[in-house]
């Protein structure tokens, strides 16, 4: 059986993330979008679709097939890459008879198809639903939701880290990939390769704590799940409250709250960070800290290109895209959308709603960062890491440059 994970017209909703990453690449609960599918479905192959200018970053990425339905042999599932994780759904999309398309309202959720049918759908990035389908394929209704913006899955990490425990490993009978972590303590789930100070603190009574392969959790940190510490990464001493989830090759110190880190990225200094997504590459200098609450309790706005959208929530941190940096004291408003590759200094409230891509300054003089200085410490921030800045990397960065005004 092959997987297809897609995303769909809606994927810049998830700005700043998605504008170098597809959809399927953001994480939250214990996995990332093609892991949790993958772990769930177990198939043979697994095919990507997203926008045509990510394909490369994903080619890169991920050892699979990017938009090339005509590599697809046999019968394969189709799961869009923003669908909020049901389990029984999931079930009934694997039972399905083939030539089956599931739909909520007219988006497009997920589908079980041949591979004659693959091959007239349109490639890469979906054009606006409704897709058209031939007339024998069987149209099923559910009441499927579909994530729409960051904050909303920010807003569902602590259930999606539970629903991952309850159904990766807490079953009678783990696979293989989850026997490897020591349960011996209800709600606690440490791989054996993790190292986790006799001084660290563990409060399981709202959720579990899942400790990933070789990450660190050093003296004096305190850890309140459900949280997820996912590979390589290092938690310094600080508190990591309920429903955070934190990605690999972190660094993590200070307080952090409701909050995804996607990867990659460094915040060990003292500093409070809630409600919030944080892309990869980023580091948030030492005090680091956002508003994630209005002083008048009232439902926080964020500005998404321009277009101020109504969040129906009165606790919304920071958006920040990947390979943006902040210097000391830095201070960010509530509900703050900041772009690719921004440097942020100066020790004061930054009092904008939104900040562009390739932007570097003071809140009160903010000015073009040069790709060719943005790419410089690219470079750098990557190789401290032990990773290359490789041609594809340097590809992205130029057509996001491009794009942003």
């Amino acid at each position: 059986m092959n997987l297809v994970v897609f995303e769909d017209f809606n994927a810049d909703r998830f700005y700043p993330l998605s504008v170098s990453h597809p959809v399927y690449d953001l994480i939250y609960g214990c996995f990332n979008v093609i892991e949790r599918f993958k772990h769930y479905f177990k198939p043979d192959n697994i095919f990507l679709w997203c926008r045509d200018y990510l394909a490369d970053i994903s080619r890169q990425r991920y050892d699979c097939q990017v938009n090339n339905p005509n590599s697809i042999k046999g019968t394969c599932i189709f799961i869009n890459a923003a669908l909020k994780p049901d389990y029984k759904m999931l079930n009934d999309i694997s039972r399905a008879k083939e030539n089956t398309v599931f739909f909520n309202q007219s988006e497009f959720i997920a589908a079980k198809l041949t591979d004659e049918v693959v091959k007239e759908m349109p490639l890469g990035y979906l054009p606006k639903q409704p897709i058209t389908f031939p007339t024998d394929i069987k149209r099923v209704k559910v009441k499927a939701e579909l994530f729409e913006y960051p904050w909303d899955i920010v807003s569902f990490n602590g259930e999606a880290i539970n629903l991952d425990v309850l159904e990766f490993w807490s079953c009678e009978n783990p696979e293989e990939l989850y026997q490897r972590f020591n349960s011996d303590k209800p709600g606690i789930y440490i791989h054996p390769s993790a190292k986790v100070s006799a001084n660290a603190f563990f409060d399981v009574s709202e959720g579990p704590v899942v400790i990933d392969e070789a990450a660190v959790v050093e003296p004096r940190s305190l850890i309140q799940g459900p949280v997820y510490i996912g590979k390589n990464s290092r938690v310094m001493g600080g508190i990591i409250r309920e429903g955070c989830s934190i990605g690999p090759v972190c660094k993590i110190g200070g307080e952090l709250e409701q909050s995804i880190v996607l990867g990659y990225s460094n915040k060990c200094h003292e500093g409070f960070i809630g409600h919030s997504y944080i892309g990869e590459w980023v580091n948030l200098g030492a005090l680091t800290a956002n508003s994630d609450l209005k002083n008048n309790y009232s439902e926080v706005t964020v500005r998404v290109k321009g277009k101020d959208i109504p969040t129906g929530l009165i606790k919304v941190g920071s958006f920040i895209g990947d390979h943006t940096k902040t210097g000391i004291g830095t201070l960010l408003n509530t509900g703050i959308v900041i772009g690719f590759c921004c440097n942020m200094y100066g020790g004061m409230l930054f009092p904008q709603k939104e900040i562009g891509s390739f932007r570097w300054g003071t809140p009160e003089d903010m000015m073009e960062f040069k790709l060719d200085k943005a790419v410089q410490i690219a470079k750098i921030s990557m190789k401290r890491r032990g990773m290359e800045f490789s041609v594809v990397d340097e590809k992205l960065f130029n057509i996001i440059n491009e794009r942003t005004p």
